[in-house]
């Protein structure tokens, strides 16, 4: 084990330890000649392109010698990226060193350029000024980017996505006109009955009690229940399936928050929850997770996210809003809902 301070020959990082100057210059005089370091490290994201829900594979590698510890590194939160597993592969060797890989799996729910801060990454190493003894050191993993595509913005033309086809214009005949006068006239005799028929109701049906509205989360749960019913994910009909969601979600959102949610793209309301104050952090992140998982499926006909289940997810949403609004004293009433 060659113990000294250096610039691993990846451009990777740098570490150091307690050792003598004149050490130092000749054992780096030793292995600009050999061009094997100690340690090195290097990172690698994969696939080459991603769009909002794709999960990233994040790979740091640490080649060292033998008498050299690594440990798996931890990263830090970043803004735009889900984390979802880390693991770590079985070690290798390569020209008499040891290969360590450190994987994790990151979901993307943003778009734009995103990048991974330099990681630090300690390891263990003989002690050059007392055998048997051992110090630690540490080499920074360079830093990593990818570019995540909004889906609306892809170039070309999307396989199940067509431009609305212009009208044909067909001059009506005359047998059209007729029947179009039938049918006005059938329409003002039907406005006629049902005016006379509201006319002769009972007075006991006048003052019989309105059915209460229903709050936005009352809606939200009888319709998720129905949709539930259907089972269309069981017989294969995954689009209707998700479709309906993201309305009863959209849906939810507009009635709590009074904002235009089912008229909005992801894009929108994403930017909309920036400044919002009625949400957390982590609910913005919840809904945004369940606002694009549904628009992969709708627009691009990807398979469902596995281990997710959509329509709890946003049950456990609701509940969660519910109750940070209760904490927060946030809670307005409402007194009808729109459909």
């Amino acid at each position: 084990m060659k113990n000294v301070k250096f610039w691993t020959p990846f451009s990777a990082g740098v570490f150091s330890f307690s050792a003598l100057s004149i050490l130092l210059l000749f054992f780096s005089t030793l292995f600009a000649g050999t061009g094997e370091a100690p340690v090195s490290v290097t990172t690698r994201i994969t696939p080459n392109t991603f769009t909002l829900g794709d999960i990233a594979t994040y790979t740091i590698t640490v080649q060292h010698d033998a008498d050299i510890h690594p440990a798996a590194p931890d990263i830090p939160p970043k803004k735009g990226l889900e984390f979802v597993s880390k693991g770590e592969n079985p070690p290798r060797t390569i020209n008499g060193q040891t290969v360590h890989e450190y994987w994790y799996k990151l979901r993307v729910d943003d778009i734009g350029k995103l990048a991974l801060p330099a990681i630090p990454v300690s390891f263990d190493a003989p002690d050059p000024k007392e055998s048997g003894k051992t110090i630690q050191g540490t080499i920074l993993a360079p830093k990593a980017t990818l570019e995540v595509q909004s889906l609306l913005a892809i170039a070309g033309n999307p396989e199940g996505i067509h431009d609305i086809k212009p009208l044909e214009e067909i001059p009506p005949p005359w047998i059209h006109y007729l029947w179009t006068a039938l049918g006005v006239l059938a329409l003002l005799a039907l406005f006629y009955f049902l005016w006379r028929k509201w006319k002769s109701r009972s007075i006991s049906q006048v003052r019989s009690a309105a059915v209460p509205a229903l709050t936005p989360e009352q809606l939200a749960y009888k319709e998720l229940e129905a949709l539930r019913t259907k089972g269309w994910l069981q017989i294969g009909r995954i689009q209707d399936h998700f479709f309906e969601l993201s309305e009863i979600f959209r849906r939810y959102l507009e009635n709590r928050y009074q904002f235009p949610a089912r008229e909005w793209t992801t894009e929108e309301i994403t930017a909309h929850f920036k400044h919002f104050p009625k949400l957390s952090e982590d609910l913005k992140q919840q809904a945004r997770t369940i606002l694009t998982q549904t628009d992969r499926v709708k627009f691009a006909k990807a398979e469902q996210a596995e281990g997710r289940n959509e329509m709890q997810s946003v049950i456990n949403f609701i509940k969660e809003a519910r109750g940070f609004a209760q904490e927060t004293g946030s809670t307005e009433p409402v007194s009808q809902v729109s459909k």
